[in-house]
């Protein structure tokens, strides 16, 4: 799926103003092969594209994106910690084939003078199986965290900017060197890989080869193949988010999530894809930051649903998972939201905000209840909260436009009419595997 231009108004109301756009996407994807390594442009760069290169970006929006694992979902994103990626250079001469020894011994001196200035990561694991993130944590990017010690007289700003300084160069000269390589050279050197690989007795390989292997069977010598060895490899559980914004490399490996994004279709590609590839734009925007990727911990609102706030203003979104005879209340927002049912079979409930009345305040008043099951999709205007109610277990989702939960609800729920004003779309929600 896929919007135009820009992102709904300078509001991102959505429906609450003038604006006849919503200011996101809202999607379920469903994947079952490797999508491309690629990134999302800024609003500068996405300007620049649209103006120079219409016929592949379409619009000139920016295009930050959260996903909500509702299977175990795996993924590629951002750079490994530097020393990680050093490591896995050693261990694969094949990539360092690839790269040349000139880039790994640059990346190596780099590993060196950064150590020192290198913060601690989150002592909580994150986006592997059994780890969830805890509601309320601060963002879990240690970029500018503090280190275990620094050098005498060097402030945690200082650290970080130094480190940055030779971190960047070194695993841009890396990733740059293996994108635009020859592709003789890397279908020679992920032939030897696959042949080393299946020569390894199965008790010995490493789990990154193994996924190499995986990919490559997907993408027959294909350079992508390779970023593997460099990326974040993740494995988030149901219920997990993670947040990616402009410039970070990603790739969606295989489940089934929930993806909401700004407006746009701006899409930077450079592997694992038979599309368009941009690598000279992708080697040259990415933010080459090896910090841990950004997970989104859930806050539990009034009503009983998780809310996922990404620090953009666009979008938020909303989880309910009701157990048969329970219910849930979506608090009303005061722009215009989507709804999807990913499993299950209930009611939805309409309560909307009455306008008040001469002598007393505005109260809630019972509207349409529409009876929902796996596929079904609502628009809900603005100020309509929702009650879901489950017949067996219930998987719902909410996108909306960000907004301040209390300040909604002093305000009325954004000033909604008094009658019941949600539209039932019959279509069911569908799977895409466009990103």
């Amino acid at each position: 799926g896929g919007g135009g231009g820009g992102g709904g108004g300078e509001n991102g109301d959505g429906g609450g103003g003038s604006s006849t756009r919503l200011p996101f996407l809202f999607k379920v994807l469903s994947v079952r092969t490797a999508l491309s390594i690629q990134a999302h442009p800024n609003k500068t760069l996405a300007a620049k594209l649209h103006r120079e290169k219409p016929q592949h970006y379409k619009d000139d929006n920016h295009k930050p994106e959260m996903t909500i694992a509702v299977t175990p979902f795996e993924a590629l994103c951002s750079f490994q910690k530097i020393n990680s990626v050093l490591e896995n250079c050693r261990a694969c001469p094949e990539l360092v084939a690839v790269v040349g020894r000139e880039a790994v011994a640059a990346l190596s001196a780099a590993a060196e003078k950064a150590a020192p200035l290198t913060p601690a990561w989150p002592t909580a694991r994150w986006g592997r199986r059994g780890a969830t993130a805890r509601a309320g944590a601060e963002r879990n990017s240690a970029k500018h965290a503090a280190p275990h010690s620094l050098p005498e007289g060097v402030s945690a700003a200082e650290a970080a900017a130094r480190r940055e300084a030779v971190v960047v160069p070194a695993l841009k000269r890396v990733f740059t060197r293996l994108m635009t390589a020859e592709q003789a050279l890397v279908k020679a050197q992920l032939d030897a890989l696959m042949t080393r690989i299946e020569s390894t007795s199965p008790m010995l390989r490493l789990p990154v080869d193994e996924l190499a292997a995986r990919i490559h069977e997907q993408y027959p010598h294909d350079v992508g193949v390779f970023c593997v060895y460099l990326l974040n490899y993740l494995v988030l559980e149901p219920g997990e988010a993670l947040f990616l914004n402009a410039n970070e490399p990603h790739a969606y490996l295989f489940g089934d999530c929930i993806e909401c994004m700004a407006e746009s279709d701006n899409v930077v590609r450079a592997g694992l894809t038979p599309k368009f590839k941009d690598v000279d734009v992708l080697c040259e925007m990415l933010t080459y930051d090896d910090g841990p990727p950004y997970m989104v911990p859930p806050l539990l609102i009034d009503g009983g649903a998780e809310r996922y706030i990404a620090p953009v203003p666009e979008f938020l979104v909303d989880r309910a998972m009701v157990e048969a005879g329970g219910a849930v209340l979506l608090p009303a927002s005061p722009f215009v939201s989507i709804v999807v049912v990913v499993e299950g079979r209930g009611k939805l409930e309409e309560l909307v905000r009455q306008q008040p009345q001469l002598g007393g305040g505005a109260n809630s008043v019972d509207g349409l209840v529409h009876a929902v099951r796996q596929g079904s999709v609502f628009m809900a205007c603005a100020g309509t909260a929702l009650q879901v109610r489950a017949e067996e277990r219930l998987l719902i989702f909410r996108a909306t436009a960000k907004h301040d939960l209390a300040e909604a609800e002093a305000a009325g729920g954004g000033g909604a009419p008094s009658l019941p004003t949600t539209t039932a779309a019959s279509a069911s929600a569908s799977a895409s595997a466009s990103a």
